[in-house]
C-alpha cells in the first residue's frame, strides 16, 4: 500500500521538539529569504527529523501536497508547546504577519499558501523563547511585534531599529562592503536596521550578475547594485534585464576600499599596532589600489599577511561619525536612500 494515501495526520507519532529546535526553526523561517527555499528546508527537515510514524523520507516528503505536510508540521511543532504550555494560544497575530509580509516581499506560487497558512502556533513559541534565550533580531523582532499589536510593523522597525519588514536591497561584491557598509550608513544617520535595507555579498563581482537574476525573479522590493569601477563589463550584462525600480551604481574610482579615508585607515592602523609602530597618513597616499598599499604595508612592517575581511572588522570598529565618511561614500548611501 502506498503509505502517502494512508497518512492519519491526528495520529501521527513524532520525536518532540526541544526549545533548541523551536529556536532554530523559528530563525531559520523567519530569516529574509526567499520563502519556497526556506519553508520547504525546515518543514523538511522537521519531518524527517521528528516524525516517528509514518516514517517519511525527504523523496516522500516532497511528493506530499503541501497542505499536508504543513499540517504535520503543524500538529508536530503544536504538539511539542503542549509540554511547555498547559493551553495554546489561538491568537495568530504573528502567522499574519508573517504571511502578509512574505507575499509583499517576494514573488510567490499560489502554493506556498498551503505553507504560509498553516496553524503554527508562533505566539506561544515566541512566548516560550523570550524566557530562555539570547535571541537573533528577525525573533526579537516577533516578541516585539507581539508586545505592540496595535503598532505598525514599519514604525515599529524605526523605533527599534529591527531590520523587518525589509524595504529593499543592497547587492554588493564582497565581504568588506557587507561589513562596513551599514556601519558607514549609520554614521550619516541612514541606519539600515531602522529602514529595512538588506545587504547581501555575492562572495565576487563575477557573481554579482548571477544573483541579480535570481533576486530580480523572487523580489518585489528594489534592489541597489554596488559594483566596483572595474566592474563595467558586468554593470552591462545587469543592464540588459534590470528592472525600472533597481539601480546599479559604480564605484568611481577603484574598489570599495579605495574610498576609505586616509585618516580612518591610520587610525584602524594605529589603534590595532598601537605598541609596534605609528603610521600617517603620506604612508597610504600612493597611485595604486588601496588593497595593493595595505598588502605592502603589512609586509613591510612584518604586521602579518593583510586581510581584507579582518581589516574590514577593525575599520568597523574605528568609524565613530560622519567626519569617517569621504564624498562617494556619502553619495553611495545617499543614492540607496533615495531607491
Amino acid at each position: 500500500m502506498n503509505k502517502l494515501k494512508e497518512i492519519d495526520i491526528d495520529n501521527i507519532k513524532f520525536r518532540e521538539m526541544s526549545i533548541d529546535d523551536f529556536e532554530i526553526n523559528l530563525d531559520r523561517l523567519t530569516r529574509f529569504k526567499y520563502t519556497e527555499k526556506k519553508y520547504s528546508r525546515v518543514f523538511s527537515e522537521i519531518l524527517t527529523k521528528h516524525l516517528i510514524e509514518p516514517k517519511l523520507s525527504r523523496q516522500d516528503i516532497f511528493a506530499l501536497d503541501g497542505k499536508i505536510v504543513a499540517e504535520l508540521v503543524e500538529n508536530i511543532w503544536n504538539g511539542s508547546l503542549k509540554k511547555y504550555f498547559n493551553k495554546l494560544c489561538t491568537d495568530d497575530t504573528l502567522n499574519r504577519l508573517l504571511m502578509k509580509e512574505e507575499f509583499e516581499t517576494f514573488n510567490l506560487p499560489e502554493s506556498m499558501l498551503d505553507y504560509l497558512s498553516s496553524k503554527i502556533d508562533y505566539s506561544d513559541t515566541v512566548n516560550l523563547l523570550r524566557r530562555y534565550k539570547k535571541l537573533p533580531i528577525n525573533i526579537i523582532r516577533l516578541v516585539l511585534q507581539q508586545n505592540n499589536k496595535k503598532t505598525d510593523s514599519k514604525e515599529l522597525r524605526e523605533k527599534f531599529a529591527l531590520k523587518f519588514p525589509a524595504e529593499k536591497v543592497v547587492l554588493c561584491e564582497g565581504i568588506t562592503e557587507e561589513i562596513l557598509l551599514p556601519k558607514f550608513a549609520a554614521a550619516y544617520g541612514y541606519d539600515f536596521n531602522k529602514y529595512g535595507v538588506h545587504i547581501i555579498s555575492a562572495g565576487g563581482k563575477n557573481q554579482v550578475a548571477k544573483l541579480y537574476c535570481e533576486l530580480k525573479d523572487e523580489l518585489k522590493i528594489p534592489v541597489f547594485i554596488l559594483l566596483d569601477a572595474d566592474a563595467e563589463p558586468i554593470s552591462n550584462i545587469i543592464k540588459k534585464v534590470l528592472r525600472p525600480m533597481d539601480t546599479i551604481y559604480l564605484i568611481k574610482h577603484g574598489e570599495f576600499e579605495d574610498i576609505f579615508p586616509l585618516t580612518l585607515i591610520r587610525r584602524t592602523i594605529n589603534t590595532n599596532f598601537k605598541n609596534i609602530l605609528k603610521s600617517s597618513v603620506s604612508d597610504f597616499k600612493r597611485k595604486l589600489p588601496m588593497t595593493k598599499i595595505l598588502a605592502d604595508y603589512y609586509r613591510e612592517n612584518q604586521l602579518g599577511d593583510y586581510q581584507k575581511a579582518d581589516f574590514a572588522k577593525q575599520i568597523y570598529e574605528n568609524i565613530n561619525n560622519e567626519r569617517d565618511l569621504t564624498e562617494e561614500i556619502i553619495s553611495i548611501i545617499e543614492s540607496i536612500r533615495s531607491v
